[in-house]
């Protein structure tokens, strides 16, 4: 089972893969510190189940938890928090169980077996497909949804990764790489720090030693390099 940690404390969320650990050796988990960032774990797909405190810094565990129902395969919810308050709005948000700090093994234990239950119950994957929107960061930081459609292109730079679209670009939590495990088919890498969407290339003009600069219909200039040109025509950016 793939498990998620989303805590904004660092020693909560040693204690919590301790119980976890101790409870199901089996289980891969991984760890966030904060909500936008988990949002981009959780969109690379893969993960069974999350464990969301409920008192954190910009998005709270609950405002995730409604979050998750963009997500084409929703994960499991636990809230695993220090209030007990908020459990009755979490099993509102069709939360799978309610830990409550400080974390009991025998208790994680039992979270784990109903987490594997419902599991095994549940129906076959969605064949949907790849989502077709993504949250970004405002400058508030404030996440909003953007549809895939509208991206024209994705840039790494200065540590960090932008989607180009009307009104951007906007900031992303995600890594190019992370962003590619999910991206629908239309969306190809051209460069180490650019991913185009195939639907706003304008023309591919040659530059030089196998390079190309790629037009986008917004007017932009997006620089491919020669290793990723072969992948960008296999792709059916042409030729």
């Amino acid at each position: 089972m793939k498990v998620l940690i989303v805590d904004d404390e660092r020693p909560a969320r040693a204690e919590l893969r301790w119980a976890l650990e101790q409870s199901g050796p089996d289980l891969e988990v991984h760890e966030a510190s904060e909500a936008a960032a988990a949002l981009g774990l959780l969109h690379a797909g893969g993960f069974d189940a999350v464990f969301l405190d409920v008192n954190m810094p910009g998005l709270s565990g609950l405002q995730l938890a409604e979050l998750l129902a963009e997500l084409p395969r929703r994960p499991l919810v636990v809230f695993a928090t220090a209030y007990a308050e908020h459990a009755a709005r979490a099993f509102e948000l069709e939360a799978a169980d309610y830990l409550v700090k400080p974390y009991d093994e025998v208790r994680v234990g039992q979270t784990l077996e109903r987490l594997r239950r419902r599991l095994a119950e549940a129906p076959a994957p969605d064949p949907a497909g790849p989502p077709r929107r993504l949250w970004v960061e405002l400058e508030n930081e404030n996440l909003k949804p953007l549809e895939l459609g509208a991206v024209a292109w994705f840039e790494a730079r200065e540590k960090r990764v932008f989607a180009h679209a009307p009104g951007g670009p906007y900031r992303l939590r995600q890594t190019l790489k992370e962003l590619e495990a999910w991206l629908p088919p239309e969306f190809v890498r051209v460069h180490k720090a650019a991913i185009v969407n195939l639907e706003h290339v304008a023309e591919v003009v040659p530059w030089f030693s196998g390079t190309y600069r790629i037009r986008l219909k917004d007017g932009a200039t997006v620089r491919m390099s020669r290793r990723h040109a072969a992948g960008f025509w296999k792709a059916g950016g042409g030729r």
